[in-house]
């Protein structure tokens, strides 16, 4: 007699390019229409992305996560998910262009009452807030390396407050925030989650009603995953902890070797000593992440020849793939802000960042030697 085997599965989640699912019957579709995971239509909820969506969250220790189609559509959603809580929203000086954007232009356009302070004032305003209030922190920051006291505010803050933490720059390798105080956090799957810079994605991860908030704006607003792009996310998980590690690696030997060049005026890593926030990363973090920022001694027309002598290193935006970058923050990431604003964000012309990819240090380190020579003999 043969005994009954369980039936294969496949080893990675298929790809389900359906917009839509068919059904037997009325009754049927109305269930699947009332119930938020059943599948309806992809802008609901997808096999594809929903098994991409279960791995994050156990990547957080989350409840659940939410795939979006971009880094800002996480961001948003996150921000539009607890601002309709009433309160006020919180959030630091120090944070990505983007979110700076949508705070000052949509937020406050739309209402929002936005209440702005420098990190490290972050502890006192948090105790000032009211209830219902949400507090927004990027821990590290971009592209000055920041790291906020997350475990402090989230205690500071009341008890009701919402604290999301956009965690790109560390990934659920270095930290995971809701272990530390936070009820959402967001990244930029494009970066590190994906991986190999072919790929837009974001997620918000977390628990409770705001979670549900989250799903519902998601269906609502459109900005849902792509199944093909939920896919390459999730690939790029298999390598996740691999990457982060060796790039982490990577780039505190050369912030070491960079705070010793002398074209070079400061290395903004929180892996080295004289980082304003170098015993608290050592507390929150599992590694100082795989991004620095330098700025250069001479000013900002050389901080402008050594990007462009750079041969190994790619002048892109983005960060977290295989291939090293050098991006101007100040005319690029940051463009969107005044002078004042960058200067209270820590964003001067002569600041340069690099993430770094899979390369060899010494090839990387090659490169930016020649390039920090040609600059200063050009000058």
């Amino acid at each position: 007699m043969n005994t009954p085997r369980r039936p294969s599965v496949p080893a990675v989640p298929p790809v389900v390019l359906a917009s839509t699912f068919t059904f037997d019957d009325t009754e049927g579709e109305a269930l699947a229409a009332s119930q938020r995971d059943d599948y309806l239509y992809s802008r609901w909820s997808n096999p594809t992305v929903a098994a991409l969506e279960a791995r994050l969250a156990a990547l957080e220790g989350a409840e659940r996560a939410i795939a979006t189609g971009s880094g800002m559509a996480a961001v948003s959603l996150a921000l539009l998910a607890a601002s309709r809580w009433g309160g006020p929203v919180l959030m630091q000086d120090e944070v990505y262009g983007g979110t700076h954007e949508l705070a000052e232009t949509v937020l406050r356009g739309l209402g929002l009452d936005l209440v702005r302070v420098p990190l490290d004032g972050l502890v006192d305003a948090a105790r000032a807030l009211p209830e219902g209030a949400t507090v927004y922190l990027e821990v590290p920051t971009n592209p000055t390396l920041r790291v906020p006291d997350l475990p402090a505010v989230a205690a500071a803050a009341p008890a009701d407050a919402l604290v999301v933490v956009d965690a790109t720059f560390a990934t659920p390798v270095l930290l995971r925030p809701l272990a530390h105080g936070a009820h959402l956090v967001v990244h930029s799957a494009t970066k590190y989650l994906a991986g190999h810079h072919d790929v837009l994605a974001g997620v918000v991860a977390g628990g409770g009603p705001v979670m549900e908030e989250v799903w519902r704006l998601r269906k609502l607003l459109g900005p849902v995953l792509d199944p093909d792009a939920a896919y390459r996310v999730w690939r790029g998980l298999e390598t996740l902890e691999l990457r982060v590690l060796r790039q982490s690696e990577t780039c505190a030997e050369l912030a070491r070797r960079l705070a010793g060049h002398p074209a070079v005026a400061r290395v903004h890593h929180p892996g080295l000593p004289g980082h304003p926030d170098h015993a608290r990363a050592a507390r929150l973090l599992a590694g100082a992440g795989g991004v620095l920022s330098f700025e250069v001694a001479a000013g900002d027309e050389a901080a402008a020849r050594v990007a462009n002598a750079l041969e190994r290193f790619h002048r892109a935006p983005s960060l977290g793939g295989t291939r090293s970058l050098v991006s101007w923050p100040a005319g690029v990431s940051h463009i969107g802000l005044t002078a004042d604003e960058r200067a209270r964000s820590g964003v001067s012309g002569r600041l340069l960042r690099l993430a770094f990819g899979l390369e060899p240090v010494e090839p990387l380190w090659a490169d930016l030697e020649q390039a920090l020579g040609r600059a200063a003999a050009a000058g």
